[in-house]
């Protein structure tokens, strides 16, 4: 069962991760600037993440979670199908709206699915999946794009859904035990707690949404193709994949907040030298790194939520992947509305907004 919570958050985040490569494709096509199509997606991103935490209390008091997590996936890979037939600003909105609203409703209800055994690797498990599939989409999407082109999605999305019809029956039947042991949340005693922790994840999010928005941007304005924008935003997601489960490995050893440290440790210092190091090959190493650390607390703050908030596993998940990703997604937008059309100072400053997190963070958590 934690392999097929696996598969389902890599089917999802997969499909959701199609967005972001294909900037330069939707910039022309829409005739909008870096800046619109960076304040855009970063808004969207905070609108539908902020619906996490009121999923996440929705999804607490029901037991079908299998079911659930079937038709939120199946309904996600359906709306892509149409991204081939956007011709408007309107169409675009909507598309990329009702995608991220269904994949921040899969997130609190298949976390907590996948935290039901009360084991951390279970839970490593679950989101290494997902950065698996947010990692391999980039490179996948430009791909098909120029090889078939987005207008034919269809042809794979619609074997996807079957497929994942086919897989879901082990899944649908399963029903929960625990709903009825939810409680009511108190500010001060069970909210609070989770304020470190929202405070990490809310600056990953602002610091990981503008690289991960402005490298294909960043790679296409020094006259590579979208095939290689993508493809440095894979390899960086895919070192994700292993960084992540090692987070994990490292939170069980020792404690959140030396994990967090070496995460955004790394993620500044990375980020700084991508801005500062005028080579493009030791950039893009910087980028892969960089990434590297991002996903190095992702699963751990999960983890730790979860054990904060034993009995309201998909409200505290909530919290580490949708609260906290939509206020960075808001600061981002606001800034992007601003600034967004200077790529590298948008970069320097989501490096230097890391290192303060990191300072404010280690000066007031205790270990």
């Amino acid at each position: 069962m934690s392999f097929l919570a696996a598969f389902f958050h890599f089917i999802a985040d997969f499909v959701n991760a199609f967005i972001k490569p294909l900037a330069p494709y939707f910039i022309d096509k829409l005739n909008i600037d870096n800046r619109t199509f960076a304040s855009f997606i970063a808004l969207i991103g905070g609108l539908t993440s902020l619906f996490q935490i009121l999923f996440g209390a929705y999804f607490d008091k029901k037991t079908r979670d299998g079911l659930y997590i079937t038709i939120i996936v199946i309904l996600e890979i359906l709306l892509v199908s149409f991204f081939g037939f956007i011709n408007s600003f309107l169409l675009f909105f909507i598309l990329v709206t009702s995608t991220r609203l269904l994949n921040s409703a899969f997130h609190p209800v298949g976390a907590s699915f996948a935290g039901r055994t009360q084991k951390g690797k279970h839970i490593a498990l679950f989101s290494v999946a997902g950065t698996l599939g947010a990692g391999v989409a980039p490179l996948f999407i430009t791909f098909y794009h120029n090889s078939v082109g987005l207008e034919k999605i269809y042809f794979f999305t619609i074997p996807l859904i079957i497929f994942v019809l086919i897989v879901s029956k082990k899944i649908i039947p399963y029903k929960k035990e625990t709903a009825n042991s939810v409680r009511t949340l108190s500010f001060k005693g069970d909210i609070l707690k989770l304020f470190p922790i929202f405070l990490i994840v809310m600056t990953r999010s602002f610091a990981m949404g503008a690289f991960h928005t402005y490298i294909p941007i960043y790679m296409n304005s020094i006259g590579s193709s979208i095939v290689i924008g993508g493809s440095v935003l894979t390899t960086g997601m895919l070192l994700g994949v292993f960084t992540n489960y090692l987070g994990t490995i490292i939170l069980e050893k020792t404690n959140p907040k030396l994990t967090n440290s070496i995460g955004f440790l790394g993620m500044g210092i990375f980020g700084l030298l991508f801005v500062f190091i005028p080579n493009i090959t030791f950039k893009i190493v910087s980028f892969v790194l960089f990434d590297g650390f991002s996903f190095f607390t992702m699963s751990s703050n999960i983890v730790s939520a979860q054990k904060l908030l034993p009995n309201n596993k998909a409200f505290a998940s909530s919290i580490s992947m949708g609260f906290s990703w939509a206020i960075g997604n808001f600061l981002l937008s606001g800034y992007s509305a601003i600034f967004g059309n200077n790529v590298m100072f948008m970069l320097l400053s989501a490096s230097i907004a890391v290192l303060i997190t990191l300072f404010i963070y280690v000066l007031t958590v205790k270990s």
